[in-house]
């Protein structure tokens, strides 16, 4: 079997769409893939099975500025939401979907200067996603504890070997329960 002939499975991004986050989804509820198209900065919504493409659907479109840092269900109604980051100004939100439809909108913490959101998880098993941080210079990486978009919290994380940087979180620590990076 080679590898590279598996891809045809998968269907072909359009031009100028990036992958911004991919996580499996749970029992089909949970989105697979977020898209953000680098250009109209609308965003799509792609559910799977295996590696092949069964619906999508457009989401909100963001601001100028913006990407898709992560995505969690934030107020614990059962729906995945979007957390955002502007770089330039290192304002966090949070959009909260419905599926693919935004209901509402709220700011998180501001970053810290040098620091940036690079991803969301529970790391401390309260049921309530949290922010990890990293600072583009010293690598060194932070989690923010949080109470929905509220900063409750905060502790630093290891920090990245030079040359890596932190993208994503892995998944569920088989011995602990709780979002390894």
């Amino acid at each position: 079997m080679n590898p590279l002939t598996q891809f045809k499975k998968i269907p072909i991004l359009p031009l100028l769409i990036a992958l911004a986050l991919a996580f499996g989804a749970a029992a089909g509820a949970a989105p697979d893939y977020v898209l953000q198209n680098t250009s109209t900065r609308q965003t799509a919504i792609w559910y799977l099975n295996n590696n092949v493409f069964v619906r999508g659907a457009y989401g909100p479109t963001l601001p100028t500025g913006w990407g898709v840092a992560g995505v969690a269900d934030f107020n614990g109604d059962g729906h995945a939401d979007y957390a955002l980051f502007d770089p330039v100004t290192r304002q966090t939100a949070i959009w909260y979907l419905s599926g693919p439809t935004l209901i509402r909108r709220a700011y998180g913490p501001t970053d810290p200067s040098g620091w940036g959101l690079v991803a969301t998880a529970d790391f401390n098993g309260d049921g309530k996603p949290d922010y990890v941080l990293q600072n583009t210079s010293t690598r060194q990486t932070t989690i923010w504890y949080l109470n929905n978009n509220v900063f409750v919290s905060g502790a630093f994380g290891p920090t990245v070997p030079a040359g890596w940087s932190l993208v994503e979180v892995e998944g569920v620590c088989e011995s602990c329960g709780y979002w390894d990076y």
